[in-house]
């Protein structure tokens, strides 16, 4: 023999390490190969298969199959019902081994031609390797499909079946057979071995059912030898069985799946000339020898510059564009290159995939070894039986190995190859399935060598990576969300399980261990930087906002039309890339070593958009609302199954917290009360802080994630409906003025803003539409109402604290951050006006338990503000009782606090709310108190509340305080109302007496004054009602001396302005339009009077020197008649009560002229009355009790000094009071 050349002494090197392990390093055994059932009879059988890894192994090489195919061999298919088969058995395999096992399904396809040769076009699209590793082949070319005979031995013995929800797949039994080589000369150069492409079909399908049945005898059973054909008897002279196959049918096998020949005279596959010289220099040469040395052969073939098989195996790793940039994500198809027939049009409708010019032969090689190992899987599926015995099994098994390690040498780039620029197995990631196996038989061969495992699969995650980010790219994404291939082919790699006990996930560990998950911040747009260019951002980048998806906005909602459906199918697109996220993190997360990281990337990502949290915030710097709620949505889905008990209340005051809340407003402590509570827990030695477990890292990151991600998306949309709103009603009113304008100069420039604000609105418009299907989702909204209830939890567990002083968690309440609350109310107040059915249907009690202890407790809230967005989400589920809230207005109607503390507590923070420290006070106390007063209606329509705030009502002083803030505002409104009445009538009156600017003018001040009446009719409406139905039970606080004067007065005021002399100036156009009714406030005021009708109220009455007149009472009277307002009953009623407060007038005016000339002393040095009952102040000065608790009744100032003034510090005046009784007796005595 001559001597071996230096090439050929390399390649056969090459081959022994590939088949000793290749890689570097021992790889792990692969799992054994997964076998289904014997080839089908009948190609009208559709099969998918769903591949799931099992926890439970079981040796290697074991003879028990590794599907439930296998093991249903014996059972005779019916194949006019469908084959059915069971999933049973687990395939076992070592500690660090992986497990696969096979669930199949089967389905009958319609009637299809029966046909030996398929164009194999198809791939399908995959969820996780799960449903991964069909053996489909992409190819260029003329690929031709051969079904092996159906009558087989084991060929009824079972069928391999396949779940494909989405594509029709080829047969199992339809096998990909080579390409024949024609033998070439040696002068001749290697791409003259190419089989020509245009080679006809029934040449080749003949030449392969000869090949098959020479190169395959043992799977012909005895009958099938007494009627074969002579020259097939004389070829086989025994049946051979499937345990005694010969070394030399085991060579026709290696080079049946590898489609090589060792025989320049063979028509059988690719001509291998250095096996062909090794098997001349030893003939005893081992199968794992010979099949290294073909492989390499192959692959130096290819390295140059040859296709062996004259079929360019599509590698996209090159291309600049894929079927899914039309079709979607969703239709990952494409057909063979050059493909022009009718059938293959009808089988992938989806367009071409592009071949780049030049193909790396990096690229084909992979492409080449993947078609092999495809070929030991569809080799197994057709001859199930003698594939799962040795021999041959062990055969099949080395043969993968010896794949898989070649596969890495040439990842690696071992040989001499021209490298793809993308990772050669991105193809199979994203465009068709790779093999059964393939992917975790690689993960398993490189997994425990750091630096081949990293050098396989970094260029794979990156690529995955790459293709996420385009299709997520606001110029360049493809469909509605884009990236559902890259989403699940990460899923899928990060699901891949290795190790001891399958406790490693070894792909989730090596995304943790990238520099680009959490890469430190380089611009001062920290926020959207983290979102653009981190490892998962593009991930998480999905995004149904026209901001970050503005093609979305122009295909799908161009019309404006608001289709529901299309919305629909939207929100069920993103929530399925949301599970998915989730899927993919929380494999992340099971992994000790890669937790941290995760976990790291999740609170950079809170400190770096922290900003979005403010009311004034550069958008451009920041991640986008579609970003942040994807990750809001994963952290719900990690923290779903978080029992409370688990998370620790006070994590975020410890030192290593992973969340800032040093900056925060708190509840009640200022920063330095907050901090020094801080500081003596620290130095406190019997307290230590407990190592931060997951559950409550977690819990904080999500509470947090949903103030700086959820919360900020719900304000802006509601800024973007406030604007779409305003600018409306801007619009209808310039085109109602356009009769003004039409022929003024102003006219060319009115036009121009109408179609300026047209096109405006009609972006808002599209935007408001994007934002509300990604907001209004009803999930989305669901785990969020479900996730604050846990909050409430939290809450509610310190503010019982706090309200006992019990153990840390008491200063803990008052430290805690004011917008814990304040977002609660927040999302509360949008969910209950947009999304009420989701309320109506998941509140829990926690929530309602949370809101009333809110309110119930307000002296733990240092803002009142905060309490009264508690009491405006009350308000707003009030006012939605007959829509779709009835059921949540009782579950808070029927709880024990608003039954008892409820009523009291609402009626306290109606008159703490007088000051608030802010400079809009004065008119948001009238706000706070119309909500207030909404739910006290409501609450007195129930017996049992009714029953609390009478009660209420004998307390004391706390209700008398109220019932005082009650008249101010009574007063206050009407008198406003009255007010802007008159100028309306006025200007209404004066309308036609201008033009020009001043009609302008007084239009818009006209305008103003329509708005400010309705606003205050509308409060004074609610006060007025609350006075009349409150009287009706309660009447002894009303009477009381220091309210009793205030109360007539301010009810004669009003009947005086109701049916006094200028009532006149009262009456304006279109009264329904301000919701002015002057009957009905006229009815409630008669009212008033006829239930507080007593000697008391009497003298009151008359003591209004101001108001009370006997004639405006008989002036009432009259109209109430006239108008039928009240029964003549009433009437009268209301003329005895005028008649007994006019006799007590003239008295007192009789009193007044006698008791003139009293003493400077015993006059109120404020009121300048007699006093009857005198008491000493702190500052030395003398008042009468009736004047100075009126005083107090709105300010607990002295009214001298304006220092602090409660009634418990009034001293009665004792020895003044006896000089004033006995001047009054002295004076008396003068005068009879």
């Amino acid at each position: 023999m001559s001597e071996l050349s230096q090439e050929e002494i390399r390649r056969r090197r090459l081959a022994r390490l590939a088949a000793l392990g290749g890689a570097g390093s021992a790889p792990s055994p692969a799992s054994p190969p997964v076998t289904p059932g014997a080839s089908m009879p009948s190609p009208d059988l559709q099969t998918s298969s769903q591949v799931r890894f099992s926890p439970a192994p079981v040796p290697r090489g074991s003879t028990e199959p590794s599907t439930p195919d296998v093991a249903n061999t014996n059972k005779e298919p019916n194949y006019s019902e469908g084959v059915k088969s069971e999933v049973d058995d687990q395939s076992k395999i070592p500690a660090d081994g992986l497990i696969v096992t096979e669930k199949t399904d089967n389905n009958l396809l319609d009637e299809m031609p029966d046909t030996k040769m398929t164009d194999l076009s198809q791939t399908r699209q995959y969820n996780s390797f799960d449903s991964m590793g069909d053996d489909t082949l992409l190819s260029c070319g003329s690929v031709r499909v051969a079904s092996l005979p159906q009558s087989t031995v084991g060929g009824s013995e079972g069928a391999s079946t396949r779940e494909d929800s989405t594509s029709r797949s080829i047969s199992p039994a339809q096998f990909v057979e080579p390409s024949p080589v024609r033998p070439r000369p040696s002068n001749a150069s290697p791409s003259c071995s190419r089989r020509s492409l245009s080679m006809e079909v029934d040449d080749v399908s003949e030449r392969n059912s000869q090949s098959e049945k020479q190169e395959e005898p043992m799977e012909v059973d005895d009958n099938d030898t007494q009627t074969a054909s002579p020259a097939r008897k004389i070829h086989r002279s025994r049946t051979v069985s499937c345990t005694e196959l010969t070394e030399e049918q085991l060579r026709n096998i290696v080079a049946k799946i590898l489609q090589v020949s060792w025989s320049e005279d063979s028509a059988g596959g690719i001509f291998v000339p250095s096996v062909a010289a090794s098997l001349l220099d030893n003939p005893k040469l081992s199968l794992e020898e010979l099949a290294s040395e073909a492989l390499i052969d192959v692959i130096t073939q290819i390295a140059d510059g040859s296709d062996p098989l004259n079929q360019k195996l599509i590698a996209i790793t090159e291309t600049t564009k894929r079927p899914s940039d039309e079709c979607g994500d969703d239709m990952l198809t494409c057909g063979p290159i050059g493909s022009e027939t009718e059938a293959d049009k009808a089988d992938c409708p989806a367009p071409s995939l592009p071949l780049p010019k030049t193909i790396p032969t990096q690229g084909l090689a992979v492409s080449y070894i993947i078609r092999f190992y495809s070929n030991i899987n569809s080799y197994e599926r057709e001859y199930s039986k003698k594939s799962s015995e040795p021999p041959l099994s062990d055969l099949l098994q080395s043969l993968r190995t010896l794949l898989v390690n070649h596969l890495v040498l040439v990842l690696q780039g071992n040989f001499e190859l021209e490298k793809c620029r993308k990772s050669p197995l991105l193809p199979y990631m994203l465009v068709v399935s790779p093999p059964t196996g393939l992917i975790p038989e690689l993960l398993l061969a490189t997994y425990t060598n750091k630096e081949v495992f990293e050098e396989v699969f970094v260029p794979l995650v990156m690529g995955i990576r790459e293709e996420m980010r385009r299709a997520v790219s606001p110029l360049g994404g493809r469909g509605a969300c884009g990236g559902g291939g890259a989403l699940r082919a990460l899923r899928a790699l990060c699901e891949l399980r290795a190790g001891p006990r399958h406790s490693r996930r070894p792909l989730a560990e090596l995304i943790a261990r990238l520099p680009s998950l959490c890469p430190d911040a380089v611009t001062t747009a920290a926020g959207r930087e983290i979102a653009r260019v981190s490892f998962l951002g593009p991930f998480f980048a999905i995004s149904l906002f026209a901001e970050e998806n503005p093609r979305l906005a122009e295909r799908l909602f161009a019309t404006g039309s608001g289709d529901r459906s299309l919305a629909f199918a939207l929100q069920r697109e993103v929530e399925a890339s949301r599970n998915t996220l989730h899927n993919i993190c929380h494999n992340i997360l099971l992994c000790p070593e890669a937790r941290e990281p995760l976990l790291n990337y999740f609170a950079a990502l809170l400190q770096r958009n922290d900003r979005r949290a403010q009311l004034q915030t550069d958008e451009r710097s920041l991640a986008g609302d579609g970003f942040m709620l994807n990750v809001c949505s994963v952290l719900q889905l990690l923290s779903v199954r978080i029992k409370l008990e688990r998370v620790y209340p006070l994590y975020t005051f410890q030192p290593d917290s992973w969340v800032n809340i040093r900056d925060e407003t708190r509840l009640y402590f200022t920063t330095q009360e907050s901090q020094d509570w801080l500081d003596a827990l620290n130095k406190d030695p019997n307290h230590k802080w407990p190592e931060a477990k997951f559950q409550t890292v977690c819990w904080f990151l999500t509470l947090h994630m949903h103030h700086v991600a959820l919360i900020p998306a719900l304000h802006t949309h509601q800024r973007r409906i406030r604007a779409f709103r305003d600018l409306q009603k801007v619009i209808e009113e310039l085109m109602a003025a356009e009769p003004q304008w039409r022929n003024s100069f102003s006219a060319l420039r009115n036009r121009e803003l109408l179609r300026r604000w047209r096109r405006q609105i009609k972006r808002l418009h599209r935007s408001k539409q994007c934002a509300e299907t990604a907001l209004l989702e009803t999930e989305l909204m669901r785990r969020s109402l479900q996730f604050y209830s846990s909050v409430c939890s939290l809450l509610t567990m310190q503010l019982e604290a706090a309200d006992a002083a019990i153990g840390p968690y008491a200063d803990a309440f008052a430290a805690t951050p004011e917008w814990y609350v304040e977002d609660i109310a927040e999302f509360m107040l949008f969910a209950v006006q947009y999304v009420p059915q989701i309320v109506a249907d998941f509140i829990e009690d926690p929530i309602i338990t949370w809101l009333l202890s809110a309110i119930c407790h307000s002296r733990h809230f240092k803002n009142p503000y905060l309490v009264a967005k508690i009491v405006e989400v009350l308000f707003v589920i009030n006012l939605s009782v007959p829509l779709k809230l009835k059921n949540v207005y009782e579950k808070f109607m029927d709880h024990p606090m608003s039954q008892t503390a409820l009523p009291s507590a609402l009626m306290k923070f109606y008159t703490d709310i007088e000051t608030t420290g802010q400079s809009t006070e004065f008119y948001d106390k009238f706000t706070i108190r119309f909500h207030i007063s909404i739910i006290l209606k409501g609450m007195w329509e129930r017996p049992i509340h009714k029953q609390a705030i009478v009660k209420e009502s004998r307390s004391g002083h706390q209700f008398v305080k109220f019932i005082n803030m009650l008249m101010n505002d009574t007063t206050f409104l009407l008198d406003e109302c009255l007010t802007y009445l008159k100028r309306i009538h006025e200007a209404q009156e004066g309308a036609g007496g201008a033009s020009g600017s001043a009609a302008d003018a007084r239009a818009r001040a006209l305008a103003q004054d329509e708005r400010q009446c309705r606003s205050y009719l509308t409060l004074a409406r609610e006060t007025v009602d609350m006075l009349e139905y409150l009287t009706v039970e309660i009447k002894e606080p009303f009477l009381r001396a220091e309210l009793v004067d205030r109360l007539a007065s301010m009810l004669n005021f009003n009947l005086q302005q109701l049916c006094g002399p200028k009532c006149k100036n009262l009456k304006v156009r279109r009264p329904e339009k301000y919701g002015w009714e002057p009957r009905r406030l006229l009815s409630q005021l008669v009212d008033i009077y006829l239930h507080l009708d007593s000697p008391q109220f009497h003298a009151a009455l008359a003591a209004d020197e101001r108001s009370f007149r006997k004639e405006l009472f008989e002036e009432a009277s009259v109209r109430l008649a006239k108008s039928c307002i009240k029964t003549p009953t009433e009437i009268e009623r209301f003329k005895a009560l005028a008649d007994n407060a006019y006799q007590i007038a003239v008295s007192n005016q009789q009193k007044s002229d006698e008791y003139a000339d009293a003493p400077e002393e015993f006059r109120d040095p404020l009121m300048d009355t007699l006093m009857t009952d005198p008491v000493l102040l702190p500052s030395g000065k003398i008042m009468d009790r009736s004047v100075i608790l009126r005083h107090l009744l709105n300010s607990a100032t002295d009214p001298f000094n304006r220092q602090p003034l409660s009634e418990d510090q009034l001293r009665p005046a004792t020895e003044l009071k006896e000089r004033i009784d006995q001047w009054q007796r002295d004076k008396k005595a003068s005068t009879s």
